[in-house]
């Protein structure tokens, strides 16, 4: 009877016009996020812990900047006193205490995108909420409600191709994660515009699938959610470029192995190329309005260029004589093996980082040889592509960028959920289905 119902419900939806499921399915991912932030006290600054308020400051220095109407050329974030990291800046905001503009010191790093929109937000917000503490809260709010709400719908893109069960998983790692969930509403990192490379990335791959072609407007859309991304930021670039190509790499990689065409691999690989030249592009145009901001700032473009280029190579290159010495073993060594945080916590039982990677390999191996045992091991060639670039993802950083790794401790470990954590997590019961005695059929979804 359950199974009827359900089929005509599925019956019912699939009749309904385009744009209107979309909304829908928008409206209720939208409705679930909020419930889960309240639910579980994201908005709380004490309930789920805090995650680097030491740059979060900056936003708070921007915030009241716009709030009492002062301006500086370059509209970055910033502090009202000698210390980046002091907190005295979330209280100027909170207690709307009068600062003199001439004391705002600018953040050259980066655009600040996040510092700008939150401002506006907290703009709007004290028509109805007069109270600092009550706006500080409900920026959390809106900040960990995008988060669940992008990271909803990479679930259902991973249930449109693997299955509810997979999606369940990888969502699981999400709520059982100790960093996401105190990190989630933090309003300088803006953990939600990290997955927008991904989520361009997976609905140009599912605009291709439903039309058999790539919609134009998909290009700039990957471009511009890489440069919404950097402009709140470049730390970490590698890891949201390398999530963005994640989906495309696996649609060309089973076209080759699991449908055995070779031609339709290879368009797949051109969108590849296509997806990494636009997301290059996005990344470009982020560079050059923050050169436009610096240039604002400091009057004259060769002042801009030496202090992009000083932000820059202070976390690419070894310029910081404290890991002068720390060579990339030794980095990969710290998060992979040294490092004891938990990055999935149930009660008293976690898993770090090194624990789940030789889970991982485990069950790779286990899968691989039952596979070969049964002639279905070329269906272990897409999740296996899938789950080595969600490795390469986080890695990499640490690998490109070893002096801003190595010292950056209480930042880096978020990497690892994005996306080695969920994927290992949502390939779990990928694998098992693969491993199902008498089962042979191609178990990975064919649209």
């Amino acid at each position: 009877m359950g199974s009827i119902t359900l089929t005509k419900a599925k019956g019912i939806w699939q009749t309904l016009p385009v744009p209107l499921r979309g909304a829908t399915t928008l409206l209720a991912v939208l409705a679930l996020a909020a419930l889960l932030t309240t639910v579980r006290h994201n908005a709380s600054a004490y309930l789920t812990g805090v995650w680097d308020t030491g740059s979060q400051t900056l936003v708070y220095g921007r915030i009241h900047q716009m709030e009492q109407g002062q301006h500086a050329p370059g509209g970055f974030l910033g502090v009202y006193t000698d210390d980046w990291s002091d907190d005295t800046n979330r209280a100027l905001f909170r207690d709307d205490t009068p600062t003199d503009a001439a004391a705002f010191h600018p953040y050259t790093h980066q655009s600040g995108l996040q510092g700008w929109l939150f401002g506006r937000v907290n703009r709007l917000l004290r028509h109805w909420l007069p109270d600092g503490l009550a706006r500080e809260t409900a920026l959390y709010w809106l900040n960990s409600t995008l988060f669940y709400a992008a990271e909803l719908l990479v679930a259902l893109a991973v249930w449109e191709e693997f299955g509810p069960l997979a999606a369940a998983f990888g969502f699981a790692s999400v709520l059982l994660a100790p960093w996401l969930q105190r990190g989630m509403k933090d309003l300088y990192w803006c953990l939600w515009t990290w997955l927008l490379p991904l989520l361009a990335a997976l609905w140009l791959c599912h605009c291709t699938r439903v039309r058999g072609k790539t919609p134009r407007g998909c290009w700039p859309l990957v471009a511009a959610a890489c440069m919404v991304r950097c402009m709140c930021g470049f730390e970490f670039i590698t890891t949201f470029l390398i999530l963005c190509e994640i989906p495309l790499c696996y649609a060309a990689a089973k076209a080759y192995f699991v449908r055995r065409d070779p031609h339709g691999a290879l368009v797949w690989l051109g969108r590849t190329v296509g997806a990494g030249v636009s997301a290059l592009g996005g990344v470009t145009a982020a560079l050059a309005l923050w050169f436009a901001q610096e240039w604002l700032c400091f009057g004259s473009a060769a002042d801009a260029w030496q202090n992009m280029t000083r932000a820059v190579t202070d976390r690419v290159s070894l310029t910081d004589g404290a890991v002068r010495d720390v060579n990339m073993p030794q980095v990969l060594a710290q998060y992979f093996r040294e490092s004891t945080e938990p990055l999935l916590q149930l009660g008293p039982v976690s898993v770090t980082a090194w624990q789940l990677l030789l889970f991982a390999l485990l069950a790779g191996a286990v899968s691989v040889v039952a596979c070969l045992r049964r002639g279905t091991a070329a269906q272990l060639v897409p999740p296996c592509i899938v789950w080595g670039l969600g490795l390469a993802a986080p890695a990499s950083w640490m690998v490109l960028s070893k002096a801003h790794a190595a010292i950056h401790t209480h930042l880096v470990p978020m990497l690892w959920h994005f996306a080695f954590v969920p994927i290992s997590c949502m390939l779990l019961p990928v694998l098992a289905k693969l491993m199902i005695p008498g089962r042979k059929k191609d178990l990975v979804a064919s649209h």
